[in-house]
C-alpha cells in the first residue's frame, strides 16, 4: 500500500554503463536493460518506488547508456519519469545530487539500476525519518551472516551539501566519509535479506531463476500473464494441451509450445519463442524470438535473442548468441562468453 510519507519523496535510479569486463552480458545490452523474468532489470527498482507511493522518479544515464532512455517503455509503470544525462563520470552520489537538486523534494530514494529491491519502502522511509539521518544505507545479511550493501539508499536533501558539483563522487568511498567527518548521522536499515543485484553473469542467471520462481506467487495481471499451476503464461502465448510445463516456468507473449514439448523449471521462455514438437527445455533462460527445433534438448543454457537450435540437437550448459548479434561491429570473440558457460555448468566436487 502506498505510504503517506512518500508524498514529498523523489526516486532516483542510477543506470550508467558498467565496465564490460565485469559482465560478459554487457556486450549484448546495457545491464539495466537485461531481461529478468521478461522485464527490463531497471523496472524492478522503478516498480519498488511506485509500490511505495512515489509519483516521480529520475533515471540517471550517461552518454554510453542513452539506449536505456530510448528503449525503456515507462508507460505502464505508473510513475512520472524523466532522464538526466551525465556527460562526465559523476558516480552514484554525484548523479543523485544532480538529479535531486532539480526537484523540490526533501527526501530521495536512490537505487542502483541493477538492484531488485524486495524490502518495504514505507518501513525504510519511517526508519530514515526516525533516525534523522542525512543518509540511510540499506544492508542485508548474506548466507554467512556478513552484512552487504544493497544498492538502495535514502538521502536527506542536506546530504547534497557534502557532494561537490563536479568530478566523480562515490557514495561509499567519498560521501559517507565526508558525512562522518562532519558529524552527520549515517543510518543503516536492515533488509530481511541481501537485495538481489546483477554484478556478473552468475548473479544474472541466479536472479532470473529467482524471479521466475517468484512469478507464480506475484503475478502481474496488468502485463497479461495468468497463473497455471506453477507456470505463468502470457494470454497471447499458445501452449498445446499435449505439452508439459513442470515446475516454475514463465512463458512470454506470443510464445508457442508445440505438442509433446516439455519445459522443466525454473525456465524462462521469452516473447515470440517457439518450442518444437518433442523439444525439451530444462533449467534455461531463452530470450525473445528463439526457435528450439523438434526433439531438441536444451538444458542449463542461455539463448540470447533470435537463437535457433537445430532439430534433435542436444545443448548442455551453453551460451548461444544469434547471428544478428555476432555480425554487429565490435562484437567480441568467443572467449568473452566463457564465464557464462562456466556459470551455467553445475558445480562438481572437483570444480566447485
Amino acid at each position: 500500500m502506498p505510504d503517506k510519507r512518500a508524498g514529498n519523496v523523489h526516486g532516483i535510479v542510477v543506470a550508467g554503463v558498467y565496465p564490460a569486463g565485469q559482465c560478459a552480458l554487457d556486450e549484448l545490452v546495457p545491464r539495466p536493460l537485461l531481461p529478468v523474468a521478461q522485464r527490463p532489470l531497471i523496472t524492478y527498482a522503478l516498480r519498488f518506488m511506485r509500490g511505495g507511493g512515489l509519483g516521480h522518479a529520475t533515471i540517471c544515464v550517461n552518454s554510453g547508456a542513452r539506449v536505456i532512455r530510448d528503449r525503456l517503455d515507462t508507460s505502464q509503470l505508473g510513475l512520472q519519469i524523466d532522464c538526466l544525462e551525465d556527460w562526465s563520470p559523476r558516480g552514484a552520489a554525484g548523479c543523485a545530487r544532480d538529479a535531486g537538486l532539480r526537484t523540490d523534494a526533501r527526501t530521495f530514494v536512490v537505487a542502483d539500476g541493477t538492484a531488485v529491491p524486495v524490502l518495504d519502502l514505507g518501513e525504510l522511509l519511517a526508519s530514515h525519518a526516525s533516525a534523522g539521518a542525512a543518509l540511510t544505507v540499506v544492508v542485508g545479511a548474506d548466507a554467512s551472516g556478513r552484512l552487504r550493501p544493497s544498492g538502495v539508499y535514502v538521502f536527506d536533501r542536506r546530504a547534497f551539501d557534502f557532494i561537490p558539483a563536479d568530478g566523480f563522487q562515490d557514495i561509499k568511498e567519498k560521501l559517507i566519509p565526508r558525512l562522518y567527518e562532519s558529524g552527520e548521522h549515517v543510518a543503516t536499515h536492515m533488509a530481511d535479506a541481501v537485495v538481489p543485484r546483477v554484478v556478473n553473469t552468475d548473479t544474472y542467471l541466479a536472479l532470473d531463476q529467482w524471479a521466475v520462481e517468484r512469478a507464480s506467487s506475484h503475478p502481474d495481471s496488468a502485463d497479461g500473464f495468468r497463473v497455471c499451476g506453477q507456470a505463468v503464461v502470457h494470454h497471447s502465448a499458445w501452449v498445446d494441451p499435449g505439452a508439459r510445463l513442470l515446475g516454475p516456468v514463465l512463458i512470454g507473449p506470443a510464445a508457442t509450445v508445440h505438442a509433446g514439448a516439455t519445459v522443466v523449471g525454473p525456465a524462462n521462455i521469452g516473447a515470440g519463442t517457439t518450442l518444437g514438437r518433442g523439444a525439451v527445455v530444462s533449467r534455461s533462460v531463452l530470450w525473445s524470438g528463439c526457435v528450439v527445433g523438434d526433439g531438441a534438448l536444451v538444458d542449463r543454457c542461455m539463448l540470447a535473442d533470435g537463437v535457433r537450435v537445430e532439430p534433435r540437437r542436444p545443448l548442455f550448459a551453453e551460451l548461444r548468441v544469434g547471428e544478428a548479434r555476432r555480425r554487429q561491429p565490435g562484437m567480441p570473440g568467443r572467449p568473452i562468453w566463457d564465464p557464462i558457460a562456466a556459470a551455467l555448468r553445475p558445480a562438481t566436487p572437483d570444480h566447485p
